[in-house]
């Protein structure tokens, strides 16, 4: 990858996980994937709240091109 589509890509992650809404559904999930006994819990919430953030971004610009 270009340079250019790395900082594009860092920048845009660093924007989602500084928000409340962020830290806010990571909580959530881990304590919910800790209850349930997953492994790593903290590590899978982050995973799995960074990439519904990103997927809803993608969804927004998606449809405001529509």
């Amino acid at each position: 990858m270009h340079s250019d589509t790395w900082r594009l890509m860092v920048s845009k992650v660093s924007a989602i996980c500084v928000t409340g809404q962020f830290k806010r559904l990571q909580g959530d999930l881990e304590e919910l994937y800790r209850r349930a006994g997953m492994p790593q819990p903290a590590v899978q919430a982050y995973e799995d709240a960074l990439l519904s953030m990103l997927a809803d971004g993608d969804e927004a610009v998606t449809n405001q091109q529509h």
